[in-house]
């Protein structure tokens, strides 16, 4: 894979890309914020409120490959400037939502829809603008600095929306979101000029990283469905099962909304600072073996407090497995960029997928056989996750300086 060259070195074109992208997340974060305390004033259902939430995963299971293929073809000089842009005006038009000469639903739907095709775009090029700076044997070093900007991206959105709705009015929250998302239109056009995406080159159709691509997007399904479907969606439910409304903190008592709040805010928090860390152990041992160590702590992890119920142990364990899925996802998302275009467009796909699905899967399973089932199914997933990992590893027979 051929870097371009540049004087301010590739640290400076990841900074930009990794800015663009968090800055870009602004109004998406928005809605998950004002839209669930909101809704009823809109006029909407609580289904509703779901399918909108969701809407922009779905739509991504077909436009992740556009993407792939337009950016492949076309360059991300236009492209990805383009993609922001249009995802600012996305934003700026949820304000407008509730006055649409149309029902609310259906704006706001179209809307998700738009986003989710923006989003395909914008996460392309910026994990491919990142892996082509880098080139393989860096790779995870420099995908972690991206991922932890992008991360940033997330927790500011989520903040910023948080403190502006309570402070102004629905509309005004998605104006001040839209004219902060717009920021990253001129750090996209200066990413797309200097770094633009063009065709990577990964590994030809006979060799081994080729072999493994499904397994690949196995492994990308499974952190995702268990990671942001069955623990987040469910982890609230599970500390009231077992401590109630309330946790005994030494002398304190927290309540458990508080505890669940704390703990998926940790979760970001350890994906932003953690992910540079990450991706330095991945360069120095090898994605394959980082990847096996990451699934197999993340996968004892969910399986000790189904198997040693003791309620002290179930948050420092949630912790842990947060680390572990953060480690997986990063050699993940590193290996199937360094792979290439199309590798990472079937990756992503499989992610949203099952981000998509896992929250649905984990209630069913909650209304089956209440909590431990969920831990258990998700654990052992990431167990199998690691054999995966494992068996990819050997039949590759990577060398020492392979990224693989």
């Amino acid at each position: 894979m051929e870097r371009p060259r540049t004087a301010r070195g590739p640290i400076f074109g990841v900074a930009a890309v990794g800015a663009a992208v968090g800055l870009s997340l602004f109004g998406d974060m928005a809605m998950y914020v004002v839209l669930p305390v909101h809704f009823s004033d809109l006029g909407l259902t609580a289904l509703q409120v779901g399918i909108l939430l969701s809407a922009n995963r779905w739509i991504r299971m077909v436009t992740n490959r556009v993407a792939e293929r337009m950016l492949r073809r076309h360059g991300s000089s236009i492209l990805f400037p383009a993609a922001l842009l249009t995802g600012s005006l996305c934003t700026a038009a949820y304000s407008a939502a509730a006055a649409a000469a149309v029902p609310t639903f259906a704006t706001l739907l179209l809307l998700r829809m738009v986003w989710g095709v923006c989003w395909s775009f914008i996460r392309h090029t910026g994990a491919m603008t990142t892996v082509r700076m880098a080139g393989p044997a860096r790779a995870g070093r420099l995908m972690g600095v991206y991922l932890a900007l992008v991360q940033a991206g997330f927790v500011a959105g989520t903040f910023v929306a948080g403190l502006l709705f309570d402070g102004s009015t629905y509309r005004t929250t998605f104006l001040l979101a839209a004219a902060m998302s717009l920021a990253a239109v001129p750090a996209g056009v200066l990413t797309g000029r200097r770094y633009p995406v063009a065709t990577v080159r990964g590994a030809s159709p006979r060799e081994p990283l080729r072999r493994g691509t499904l397994t690949l997007a196995a492994r990308g399904f499974i952190v995702s469905l268990v990671g942001a479907g069955l623990v987040m969606s469910t982890l609230g439910y599970v500390l009231k099962s077992l401590f109630g409304e309330s946790i005994p903190v030494g002398s304190l008592v927290i309540g458990v909304a508080t505890v669940n709040g704390i703990l998926l805010a940790a979760q970001h928090l350890i994906n932003s600072i953690g992910s540079p860390l990450f991706g330095m152990l991945i360069d120095r041992h090898g994605v394959s073996r980082v990847q096996c160590l990451g699934f197999a702590v993340a996968g004892l992890s969910l399986l000790a407090p189904a198997t040693f119920p003791s309620t002290s142990l179930l948050v420092p364990l949630v912790v842990i497995f947060f680390v572990g899925a953060a480690l997986a996802r990063l050699a993940l998302e590193s290996q199937a960029a360094v792979a290439g275009h199309k590798t990472y467009s079937r990756l992503v796909t499989a992610t949203d997928l099952g981000s998509a699905v896992g929250p649905i899967l984990g209630w069913v399973g909650i209304e089956i056989a209440r909590s431990g089932l969920v831990f258990r199914v998700g654990g052992g997933l990431f167990l199998a996750g690691a054999v995966m990992a494992a068996v990819t590893h050997l039949l590759s027979r990577e060398v020492p300086s392979d990224p693989e």
